[in-house]
Parts: C-alpha cells; structure tokens; sequence
C-alpha cells in the first residue's frame, strides 16, 4: 500500500478505534457511577489511578522499541529489531514479575492511603491487586503492542483496542445489573488484559517475523543503545503520570474520596478529547522516525507543520464546545449535581490542554528522531509545578485549586518552552511556529466559539441528542472558516488532486 494512503487507513482506523473508546465509556459511566454510588465511584478511581504508578516501571521501553524498531524496518536491518525486541521482552518479563510481588504490597497498603468507609475496604484491596496483576501481563503483551505501531499497522491495533473496550463494557454491565460490585469488576479487568495481551501477542508474532525470539539475556551493546533512548523516555513517562494521574490522588488525599468523582467526570472528558487528538498524532512518530533515518528533513519540517495544524484543526471544535457547553454537557450526561463542579473543574483543564495540544505533534516528533533529552527536563519541572500548585491551591480554593495547579503548569511549559525547542531541533522559526502551527488555526474558531457561546445562553437542549443535534447545526460556523483562512491551501491540495487524476487517466 502506497505511504500516503496507509497514513490516511492508519488514521481513519485510529478514529474508528477513538470512537468506539469513546462512546463505549460515555453510555457506561453513567451506569457505573448509578449502581457504585460517588463512593464507590470514587474507590474504583482511587484504585486504577494508584496502579497507574505501577506502568511508570515500564521505564520507557515502549518507545524504544517504537523507535529502533521502526528506524531497523526503514533501513531493511531485521537483525537489529529482533536483538531490540529480544532485550525489551527479557527486561519486562522481569519487570511483570516484580510487579507481581509489588501488587500485594499496595492492596495491603491501599487503606491507609486515602479514607475509605470501613465496609469498602476489602473489596478495595482485591480491586488494587487486581489491577496491578492487569499490570503486570500488559508489560509483556505491550511488547508485541509497540512492535504493531512500530510497522505501522495500527488496523491491527486498533481492532484489539475496540475488542479490549466492547468485551471490558460488556462484562461490566452484565456484573453490575446482576447485582455484583467492585470485586468483580475487578477480577473482570484482570481477565480483558490477559485475553488482549494474547491478541497482541499472536498479532504480532504473524505479521513481524522478527518478533519470534527466545527470552534470554541479550548482550551489553544492545541493552545500552535501548537504555540510552528509554532512560529519558523513564523521566518523561514519571513526569505525565504525576501531571495526568496525580490529581485524583490529591482530590481524595486532602478534600474527600466522594469530591474524586466530581473531579474525574470533568477530567475524562478532557481524556477523550485527548484521544481524538491521539488517533492522528500516534501515527506521527513512525513516520517520522522514518524521515530522519533516511535524511529527509524538509519532508520532517512538513509533517511537524502540518500535522500541528490537523491536530489542532480536529481538538479546537471539541474543545470549544465543552469549554462554552459543558456543563449543560454534564447536567444531561450525569445529572444536574455534577453540572456546576464538574463543568468547572472541566473548563480550567481544557484551559491548560489547548497548550499540550498544540505541541502534541513536536513532542512526537522529538521522541521519534532521539532529541528528547530537553523534553524530559521540561516534562519534569511541568510535574513539579502541576503536583506543587495543586497542593498549594486545594487548600485555600478546594477541588478547583487542583485543576488550576495542572493548567497553569502545562500553559507555563507549553508556551515557553516548546516554541524555542523546535527552532533549535527542525530549525522553524518561533514566529512561524507560533502563527502558522498554532495561531491561524485558533482565529479560525473564533466565530464558532462565539457561536457556542451564545448557544448555550439562549438554546437550551432538554435532551443528549438534542444537544449534539445543536453542535451539529452550528459546526459549519467552523468549517466556513476553515476554509476561508485556508482557502490557498485548499486550492493547491484540490489542484494537485485533479491533476493526479488526469495522470492516471492518462496512464
């Protein structure tokens, strides 16, 4: 299949995949938070962000393994992925192991960690080791997840993903309509692991031949060329789990485990808005990764552009749109006792993640060619900020203290550092940078952001369908703009596709 139109199936895969993720999560969050109640809700939040501490022993091996092994398959060398893709597998499966005898440890901890009603506290330890054993078998099967991204076929993983979120929903609706609770959801999540982990696995090991190797120690040389690039990768990895995960833990450790459900419905939906961003910026990195192997820099400096542009292009109208309507949002998806705090908690974030959006590409890129070494610098001083402005701000202004600490951060660090970095590492300016990656596409929305502000004054929606029957109505606000910012560049993508066409007619 020719590269670009295997970008376009990659992406359009990676949507459908986002989609399902999506969608699946919005129709069950309200059934999970109806029959666990805020507390319970709240438990079963405590417990996945805790384990989520566990991934962190990863030690930024994924990525490694997305970048040998994709820069080994540009080059022809199958040696070099196999001896890389033989040294990571070793390493986790001692990592699983570790893990394993660490999961005991935090269940019998969990209870003192974070306030929880005498009656929860057992099916809150069985949920953590649970969890963490999830964990554990993710280690091994990622593996075969990052050899799948590594050669670009993420049709593959995007078919596991769906299948991981429609088996997970399913057996959670059937365990709480039956009248089941926590224990079981989490002996549940255990099992969709360990049947995923065998899918990536035999994916993995049919499509790259590469991949069949035996678990034994590899030799110094090739531990030291992966622990070089996933060392920094480690330090980036600590930084995102402290900004991404730690708020929860600071909602529950300093307010109150029923206020962590009020906080993490206002954060998930910045979550999927994140991973309609990831659906496109995920197939950057082996494309870029690609680029720079075979010295192709103009054609890096373009995808760094333009793919700034899409992502931005896709993130801003449903940014937008939760910004000026989510608490409407909220009040029709979870009821009205979450639409104020909620819908707050929500806005500040969405605040900060216009700026981790913008750069979502040029981080991608940095970690596809090896310059990472400044980001995991930068990524570490934006989690002190984050983790030291949230326990600052929750006592004196609460649950929206927590949120401000995590937006400020990412605006400081987003802004002052990304811009000047890719000038130095690709050589764009900062001014173009700036205007042309982020600042066309932001006066694009303005008109809509209008629009969904007024909307939200004067229309109000007494139902879901409704309400997404109104977004819909007023996006071609957008699109019209779009266009008209755009209309050079529309001009020459149609002009090149028409003359293609007459090519091959002519062929």
């Amino acid at each position: 299949m020719p590269r670009h139109k295997r970008f376009a199936f990659n992406v359009m895969m990676n949507w459908v995949a986002m989609a399902v993720g999506m969608v699946v999560p919005f129709f069950l969050t309200p059934v999970v938070v109806k029959h666990l109640g805020p507390t319970g809700y709240g438990i079963w939040i405590l417990a996945v962000s805790t384990v989520s501490y566990l991934t962190l022993l990863d030690l930024g091996l994924r990525s490694a393994i997305i970048r040998f092994v994709s820069k080994a398959d540009a080059q022809g060398n199958k040696e070099e992925a196999q001896r890389a893709i033989q040294a990571t597998l070793w390493f986790r499966v001692i990592v699983a192991a570790g893990i394993t005898v660490l999961s005991i440890a935090l269940a019998a901890m969990f209870p003192y960690l974070f306030k929880l009603p005498p009656d929860m506290q057992r099916a809150a330890q069985i949920t953590v080791l649970m969890c963490s054993l999830g964990v554990a078998v993710s280690m091994i099967s990622g593996v075969f997840g990052a050899v799948l991204n590594a050669i670009q076929r993420f049709d593959v993983l995007s078919a596991i993903g769906m299948f991981q979120v429609i088996a997970r929903a399913g057996g959670v609706v059937l365990i709480l309509l039956t009248g089941h609770g926590l224990t079981t959801l989490a002996y549940w999540e255990l099992t969709v692991a360990v049947l995923s982990g065998v899918a990536f696995a035999g994916a993995a090991l049919r499509l790259y031949p590469p991949c069949r190797v035996r678990i034994a120690r590899p030799d110094f040389a090739t531990l030291k060329m992966i622990w070089s690039y996933s060392f920094l990768m480690f330090i980036i990895i600590i930084a995102s789990q402290v900004i991404f995960s730690s708020d929860n833990m600071v909602v529950g450790g300093f307010l109150s485990v029923g206020l962590v459900a009020y906080y993490s419905i206002g954060g998930s939906l910045t979550v999927y808005s994140g991973q309609i961003v990831s659906g496109l910026s995920t197939t950057f990195t082996p494309m870029a990764s690609g680029f720079e192997a075979s010295g192709k820099m103009e054609e890096l400096r373009q995808l760094l552009m333009r793919g700034t542009q899409a992502v931005l292009a896709l993130a801003l109208p449903i940014s937008l749109a939760l910004f000026f309507r989510g608490k409407t949002f909220i009040g029709l998806w979870m009821g009205p006792r979450y639409s104020h705090v909620s819908g707050t908690v929500l806005q500040i974030l969405l605040i900060g993640q216009f700026f981790t959006v913008a750069d979502v590409t040029a981080g991608n890129v940095m970690f596809a060619i090896g310059k990472h070494k400044a980001v995991a610098m930068a990524a570490s001083i934006e989690a002190a900020l984050n983790l030291g402005l949230s326990i600052l701000l929750v006592k004196t202004i609460g649950i929206y203290g927590v949120a401000w600490g995590t937006s400020i951060s990412m605006a400081m660090v987003h802004l002052i550092f990304w811009p000047r970095y890719v000038r130095k590492i690709i050589g764009i300016p900062v001014l173009q940078y700036l205007w042309e990656g982020w600042g066309k596409i932001t006066l694009c929305s303005l008109p809509y952001a209008a629009v969904c502000a007024i909307s939200d004054r004067y229309w109000h929606p007494v139902s879901l369908s409704m309400f997404f029957a109104q977004i819909m109505a007023v996006l071609p606000v957008y699109v019209v703009s779009i266009f008209l910012i755009f209309r050079k560049e529309a001009k020459g993508l149609f002009h090149k596709w028409w003359q293609s066409r007459l090519v091959r007619a002519t062929a």
